[in-house]
This record gives C-alpha cells, structure tokens and sequence, in this order.
C-alpha cells in the first residue's frame, strides 16, 4: 500500500489518499418507479461517518432499505430502513464502516437488481512523526489505525528521504511493521539525515491491505530510488 505519507521534519503531516469531496451516486435500473442514491463522501478516514441519501419518485411514498457488503464482499445485509418523504427525498442515519463496504438501495419487496449500487472507500487513520537523535541522525515513526481483521501478520516498512532542493527519494531503511494490538499498525526507523530539512516517505503492504483504501493506493512498495511528479511530488 504506498500511502502516499509524507512529512518535512519541521512539520509532520499525514496523508493518506485524500478523500473523495464528491458524493458516489447510482441509479438503479429503469422500471415502474425510479431511484436514485449517492454515498457522501465517497471515501472517509477510519471512524468518520457517511450519509446515503436520494429520490424515489413515485406515485407514493415507499419504504427503502439499505444493504451493506464489506470487503470481503461475501454477501448484502440489511442494515437499515427509512421511509421516503412526501416529495421522494429519503436520508438513511449515518453510516460507519471499518473497511471498504459495497452499499445497495432498494425498494422494500423489489428485487436486488433494481437496487442502487454504491462504493464507499474506508482509509486507515495515519499518524507521522519525526525527531532529532543527535548531529545526522533522526527517528521516524508512523502509526496506522485500521480495521480489526481476523489474524493480521506483520510485515515490512520501506522508508525514503529526500533532502531539501532534491528531487531524488533514496531508500534509507527496511523495518518491520508490527500489529501492535488488533486495529494498530507500528513502524519506525533510525536514518541518516540527507541534510538539516528533509522529506521522508513510508511504505507498508499490510495484509489487510486490500481491504482498505482505493485501489490506486495497493501495489507494491519500491525497492529503489524514485522521483515524484506532479501533485505527489509536494
């Protein structure tokens, strides 16, 4: 999972695959009424919650219900219900997941697919932090909050540095990356300062890793130097 972490070592920050700011939306299939549903945001930091809302439009007013599948998407559950205002607008209470979760919107009695369908991204919580050991040297950490999956193993973190004004982020370190207790991800790693200000950035591949996150964030860590373009290059 590159994660996308960064942080200069005056200022440590985190990101972590910005959430969505637009809702996800879907309509389902054309029949005698017509619905319609978005998740919004699309994508939420672990612990934050979303709203699925939209429109039935019909002769009256009609009972929906939402469906929940998280990953790893064995099956839809109920997971509320909510009745259809006078003019079609319905909102379910607000929804959290722990992991990436499909949604689906129905009508109460009508097949699933007519349903609505929907994504809703779940991201881990990340935290970074950086400090001095001394003349050249400085420990960095990152800790992850996550979903609590069955047995998760621990694995390795790949930490990169660059200095100020480079463009260039060197691998600096291998460390493990532990599951401290279940829903805790912990790294650190002891590195040569490339100069006084610099820029590091951490790479895990947990082995929940498919579970969370969008999918542009999976994918292998870099085991060599590389050069970011773009708005990954902040």
């Amino acid at each position: 999972m590159c994660l996308a972490v960064l942080a200069p070592m005056a200022a440590p920050v985190a990101v972590a695959s910005a959430p969505a700011t637009g809702p996800a939306s879907a309509t389902a299939p054309p029949g005698t009424t017509a619905l319609s549903a978005s998740v919004s945001p699309a994508e939420v930091p672990l612990g934050s919650p979303a709203t699925v809302a939209g429109v039935l439009t019909s002769a009256a007013p009609g009972t929906l219900v939402l469906q929940s599948e998280p990953y790893p998407y064995r099956g839809f559950v109920t997971v509320a219900r909510t009745v259809s205002a006078a003019e079609g607008h319905f909102t379910f209470p607000l929804l959290r997941a722990d992991r990436n979760t499909r949604l689906r919107v129905l009508l109460e009695g009508s097949p699933p697919e007519n349903g609505a369908l929907l994504t809703l991204v779940v991201d881990p919580r990340v935290k970074l932090a950086s400090r001095s050991l001394g003349p050249g040297r400085a420990l960095l950490s990152i800790r992850m909050r996550h979903g609590r999956f069955a047995a998760p193993r621990d694995g390795e973190a790949w930490w990169f540095v660059r200095a100020q004004g480079a463009s260039v982020f060197e691998l600096a370190a291998v460390t493990a990356a532990r599951e401290l207790r279940p829903g805790l991800l912990d790294a650190s790693a002891t590195v040569e300062e490339p100069s006084r200000r610099f820029t590091f950035r951490v790479c895990v591949n947990p082995s929940w890793e498919a579970a969370m996150g969008p999918a542009s964030a999976h994918g292998r860590c870099p085991d060599h130097p590389f050069v970011l373009h773009g708005a990954d290059a902040r």
